[in-house]
């Protein structure tokens, strides 16, 4: 991948910013009680309220671990300070660029900082050698590592030790992560509610993405002069389709209407670029379930790559909050 000295540092930025905030985040987390009850966990609030099926269900610790794989390929998990083991949460899974890695990106999305404020269960891994085999495009030269079987098994493991809803488990992936999200999407949607994919693409060839079961909903995010995964299709290990290819083909699996789409108002969601410059289309006609968006970042006049790079533009608060309301809706 290029870009990726540049990359690191804004991802190490992002992640000083977050935790530096978190404080404040966190306070409107705690207002409106447990995930069950709406209030401050807004839409992320657990649909299912209380967990288990009337005391017959599994029984959850309410002081689990923070890490799991821990003996094989570790992954780190953030849960709400208030976790309780009775309550069911949504499960997020954050995936990292190349070249840095999961702690870092879950603190360039912002996740870190709205666990307690939108109440779910956050696990960040690290890719090997700080990359993911997603598709062939992006970016395991060697294309020998599972990882797709292993985030399915931190999917399974992390269902298994917290209190979380498998109707609502979702993906949010940047760059090479994202390529590895739409992989997921493809491969086991039989466990994937929803993703959001930031500056990635799906496979070139079609006949690669063969969803297991129920389409996967997806928010699509990409930035219109995107110099690393071009907007408009490119070569990175392999070619890549574009991005408004990649989401026509999300949508044509989710069943919507091609023909019909919605704008919705512009959001200003990056802290460089004058804003509003996210602009939002709904896809229309999805089956029962199903949801589809692409939000296309419009680089601001004046906003220089050197300042703010359009493949990872610098959040705002508002970025963490939008993206897990979109995909906390969701359920199977």
């Amino acid at each position: 991948m290029r870009s990726l000295s540049w990359f690191t540092f804004v991802g190490l930025l992002a992640l000083s910013l977050t935790l530096g905030c978190s404080d404040d985040s966190s306070g409107g987390g705690a207002t409106g009680g447990s995930a069950g009850t709406g209030g401050g966990a807004g839409m992320g609030g657990a649909a299912g309220g209380e967990g288990g099926d009337g005391g017959s269900g599994p029984s959850f610790s309410a002081d689990p671990p923070l890490v799991l794989a821990e003996d094989t390929r570790p992954a780190s998990v953030t849960v709400p300070s208030d976790y309780d083991p009775e309550v069911t949460y949504p499960l997020l899974i954050s995936l990292h660029g190349a070249g840095v890695n999961g702690r870092v990106q879950a603190g360039f999305f912002r996740l870190i900082s709205v666990v307690d404020q939108q109440q779910f269960v956050l696990v960040y891994p690290d890719g090997i050698n700080s990359v993911w085999n997603a598709t062939d495009a992006c970016c395991d030269p060697t294309q020998s590592v599972d990882d797709v079987g292993y985030i399915s098994s931190l999917i399974e493991e992390a269902l298994a030790t917290y209190n979380t809803d498998p109707r609502r488990v979702y993906l949010m992936g940047h760059s090479n992560g994202a390529f590895l999200s739409f992989r997921m999407a493809c491969e086991r949607s039989d466990l994937i509610t929803g993703i959001v994919a930031l500056a990635g693409a799906t496979f070139e060839n079609p006949e690669d993405c063969a969803p297991s079961e129920l389409p996967v909903s997806a928010l699509v995010v990409h930035g219109t002069d995107d110099p690393t995964v071009l907007f408009d299709g490119g070569d990175l290990l392999a070619p890549h389709p574009s991005a408004p290819t990649t989401v026509e083909r999300v949508a044509t699996r989710a069943g919507c209407d091609l023909d019909d789409t919605t704008m919705l108002e512009s959001l200003d969601l990056f802290e460089e670029w004058a804003g509003p410059e996210t602009d939002r289309e709904v896809f229309n006609g999805c089956d029962d379930g199903l949801a589809v968006e692409f939000w296309t970042l419009q680089q601001a006049a004046g906003c220089t790559r050197s300042t703010c790079n359009p493949h990872i533009p610098v959040f705002n608060d508002e970025w963490a909050t939008r993206t897990t309301d979109w995909l906390f809706r969701l359920s199977r």
